[in-house]
């Protein structure tokens, strides 16, 4: 076999451009030696029964024949057996050496060690694994929803997900030569990533707030509080996206490969409202095209856009749209949380409060106490110790 062909620079090329410099005998002969060695390929520490097997097959002088050679590979190989055998046997003795086979497994060992080289084989192998960058993102790198990856975390993934390429060409390339900063999912997947935003941007377009938009869709389409890819599929027409969009968002929300998106998605899609001040509607109307929004003429025929809805933070910070007296009140919850000392205080200042207020309203001379009189009333119930709540 011919030897492995270098880059121009003298050094391995990457493996997408070392492929396509192979001819037809070395990818057949390659595909034997993976079919032989698959923990090669795979990066296992677990050897593969077939090499084994094939080897004893090898008389003491290190030869071959085609019967026991064909009868190896009979029912488990689906190569062309015939053909194999005529390439290894370069000198055309009916016979194939062991030497031969060990060559070739030497330049297939290389073949892999080129493979992984940067960000771009990195994300081969993310996509081949998760099914899309994404969920590559959500399952690996960030599993706790915090937004961000550093450097020495991705080292460890990139090893257990299989990379043992240039590690620090591929967090250079990912971080745009920004090595000392963390790096985020635009780094990994720009375009995931600007398919999210402008999800996100029309949720809040229509709803208000992104939030009540994924909950209003959720109400709308789902069933038992579980959305399915044709539910969602309906959902993203209503806002003019097309069908290829929708399977492309639902395959990145959809983190378990269950077909169901739920409310615990919105857990992730809330990392994107911390770019949103980033992006405008320009960028999101320029990429329109190419992430599947519906063409001009569609939307003419649609109609008048939905009226907006503004949320409640949006109605307390710019007041109601025109003058006059609001009809709908702005409401909000707070959740307080408080420590076992901190509630026990609540609980006797609210209790001290109550009965101010009924001696108040007893005597309500005794409502307005001199400076000097004290804080407390002196009543029984006052002074009795105060039990726990706890």
């Amino acid at each position: 076999p011919a030897p492995l062909p270098l880059g121009t620079s003298g050094t391995p090329s990457t493996h997408l451009q070392t492929w396509q410099k192979v001819d037809g005998n070395d990818r057949l002969l390659f595909a034997f030696i993976d079919w032989l060695l698959p923990h090669l390929r795979l990066r296992t520490a677990k050897s593969s029964k077939r090499w084994d097997d094939f080897w004893k097959l090898f008389k003491s002088d290190g030869s071959l024949g085609w019967e026991e050679f064909e009868r190896h590979l009979r029912w488990e190989c689906k190569l062309n057996a015939r053909k194999l055998f005529d390439i290894l046997d370069e000198n055309n003795t009916g016979k194939i050496t062991s030497k031969a086979v060990l060559d070739v497994r030497r330049q297939y060992e290389r073949l892999i060690d080129c493979r992984h080289s940067g960000l771009d084989d990195l994300r081969a192998i993310l996509i081949r694994k998760y099914g899309n960058l994404m969920k590559a993102w959500r399952l690996l790198f960030d599993p706790m929803t915090r937004g961000r990856v550093s450097h020495t975390h991705f080292m460890k993934c990139c090893r257990e997900v299989g990379f043992h390429g240039d590690l620090k060409t591929a967090w250079a390339e990912l971080t745009d030569g920004h090595v000392n900063r963390v790096a985020t999912i635009k780094d990994l997947d720009p375009e995931g990533h600007l398919m999210m935003l402008q999800f996100h941007d029309t949720l809040a377009k229509h709803h208000g707030t992104p939030r009540d938009g994924w909950f209003a869709i959720l109400r709308q389409h789902s069933t038992y509080g579980r959305m399915s890819p044709e539910a969602f599929e309906e959902a993203c027409n209503d806002f003019q996206f097309n069908k290829q969009f929708a399977k492309t968002l639902f395959s990145m929300l959809d983190v378990n490969n269950d077909k169901a998106l739920t409310i615990d998605e919105w857990d992730f899609m809330e990392l994107f409202g911390w770019d949103m001040a980033n992006y405008t509607v320009r960028n999101g109307a320029d990429s329109a095209r190419s992430l599947g929004r519906a063409s001009s003429s569609r939307e003419s025929k649609a109609g008048p856009e939905m009226p907006t809805k503004k949320g409640a933070w949006q109605l307390m910070a710019s007041g109601p749209d025109e003058p006059g007296p609001t009809k709908e009140t702005a409401t909000i919850e707070f959740q307080v949380i408080l420590t076992k000392e901190e509630h026990r205080e609540y609980l006797r200042r609210r209790r001290e409060a109550e009965l101010e207020k009924v001696a108040a309203a007893r005597s309500p001379k005794s409502a307005v106490r001199s400076p000097m009189a004290p804080s407390k009333p002196k009543t029984a119930f006052a002074s009795a110790p105060t039990p726990d709540p706890w």
